[in-house]
């Protein structure tokens, strides 16, 4: 039989859905038992550098009634947004206080979450296109999506965050259904609890409204304050909290709540950014005592020279925050320090980057971590064959990204075509990319691409249409009747 005959009659099978999903967990199951050990280098795959700062959040509201990562720091009650700590907290009380066993539960609950994410990408994609073929193409896409199984055992925010982004999405595209509106606030808002990025899909969901052709002109805005009232009634608890209880106005968090994220290290890292894409080799050279060098914008004039010389050498000597980070040259230390000294000096550096080298600053650094973002090549870490072997995905990750991207602007142009809901991820994305890789504000251009990973997930909707939507209408028609009935009995489960 003819691959492309084989293709075309899986594609036709009733029961490939569940196939795929199964396919799906295995790969899942396969990474967790035998590749997640080796992919990140540690006997423990729950746990990374973030793990514990949201368990403690959770842990000290328990035992002293005060939500805090670091109960001795001014701002540990910020440290982390409460979304993600709370949903990690329910299996730390299931499992008798024992964060070991919680980790463990919490890995097999992301795995069947992210299950979850695809079957919703599925439905999703079925309402959107009203064809089979391209919805069973989204789903494939996402069970073997390196980027999201990855983070499936890891006890972060990626596999939660990323499936309230596919979840709010859903509610998205069955507005006129009478409380998907409603139920799409909501889940935004725990969205933005979790990863304060969703507010921007919640921007592009607004944006977006007047081009949904299922909309009466002048219904969209009613729609719009369904979605808008909920996510931010739910997400308000939280500044709200900060001004009443600490009188502190903190809208996500403050990395000021760790002793490694002090003044001086954020200063620094400000600094960096608004001179290059990244911090390295400065950064480990800083911290080892090393001689550090940094790239000729820096030394724009003789001032600035020897003012980063005296900054650097304050930061590496007496600089607190830099003294609790892993491989610091000598033992750390909390007082006394000269943070603010440093933090002085180089939020001055900063300033004249900003004055004096506009163009680096506004054009060249944001366009170098968009390349980053957009063709990233290479893990920063390369040591061992399954690390080699995930850095090469990344390609397979930029072609997705751009095939997205195309059948965006194809939909664009094709008015029959449900543009308000397909527009929203254009939005989505390119806000996200340009707020991450162009932003000023503080943890702005702090290039991680586990941060994008909702938007590419989002883009795997369009790259599906581009790769499966058929060349014959009348087949296209055909299968968008039957996905019809599919999608609406989605539609009632999830609602």
């Amino acid at each position: 039989m003819p691959l492309k005959t084989f293709l075309q009659k899986q594609l036709r099978n009733p029961d490939s859905v569940i196939l795929l999903l199964a396919a799906g967990f295995l790969i899942r199951l396969l990474f967790m038992c035998f590749l997640a050990e080796p992919y990140f280098g540690r006997k423990d795959i729950h746990v990374d550098g973030d793990t514990f700062a949201f368990a403690w959040s959770f842990q000290n509201l328990i035992e002293t009634g005060e939500y805090t990562v670091n109960p001795s720091k001014e701002y540990g009650y910020f440290g982390r947004m409460p979304g993600y700590p709370f949903f990690i907290g329910l299996f730390y009380l299931l499992s008798g206080q024992d964060w070991n066993s919680a980790f463990r539960i919490i890995a097999w609950v992301q795995l069947f979450l992210d299950l979850c994410t695809g079957w919703l990408l599925y439905l999703t994609a079925m309402k959107l296109w009203k064809h089979k073929p391209a919805a069973l193409i989204v789903l494939l896409l996402y069970m073997c999506y390196p980027f999201a199984i990855v983070w499936t055992p890891v006890v972060y925010a990626e596999s939660l965050g990323i499936f309230l982004t596919v979840l709010a999405f859903y509610f998205y595209v069955r507005l006129e259904r009478p409380y998907h509106p409603v139920w799409c606030g909501l889940t935004l808002g725990l969205g933005i609890l979790v990863r304060p990025q969703a507010f921007l899909l919640l921007a592009a969901f607004i944006l977006m409204l007047p081009f949904a052709k299922s909309l009466h002109p002048w219904h969209w805005l009613k729609k719009a304050l369904l979605i808008l009232l909920p996510a931010l009634l739910l997400y308000a608890a939280w500044p709200l909290r900060n001004w009443i209880n600490h009188g502190k106005p903190v809208l996500t968090q403050d990395l000021r709540a760790f002793y490694n994220w002090d003044i001086d290290v954020l200063a620094f890292m400000q600094y960096m950014f608004s001179v290059k894409s990244g911090w390295e080799p400065q950064y480990s050279a800083l911290i080892r005592n090393e001689k550090v060098t940094f790239p000729p914008e820096s030394y724009r004039n003789r001032e600035d020279s020897l003012m980063l010389e005296k900054a650097v050498s304050l930061a590496r000597e007496c600089g607190s925050g830099f003294s609790h980070k892993k491989g610091y040259w000598k033992a750390p230390f909390d007082e006394p320090n000269c943070n603010r000294e440093v933090k002085a000096l180089f939020d001055t550096l900063r300033q004249n980057q900003i004055r004096y080298n506009p163009w680096n600053f506004y054009v060249k650094v944001p366009l170098k971590n968009l390349q980053k973002a957009l063709f990233k090549t290479s893990l920063t870490d390369n040591a061992g064959f399954i690390r080699k072997l995930a850095s090469l995905l990344f390609i397979y990750r930029t072609v997705l990204i751009l095939a997205g991207l195309m059948a965006l602007f194809i939909i664009w142009f094709r008015k029959k075509l449900r543009q308000g809901p397909a527009l929203a991820i254009l939005v989505y994305a390119v806000l996200l990319y340009l707020l991450l890789c162009a932003g000023t504000a503080e943890q702005m251009r702090n290039i991680e691409m586990r941060y994008f990973v909702p938007a590419d997930v989002l883009l795997l909707l369009p790259a599906a249409f581009l790769l499966g939507f058929p060349k014959d209408r009348q087949y296209a028609r055909k299968e968008g009747n039957a996905g019809d009935t599919v999608a609406d009995q989605g539609s009632e489960i999830g609602g």
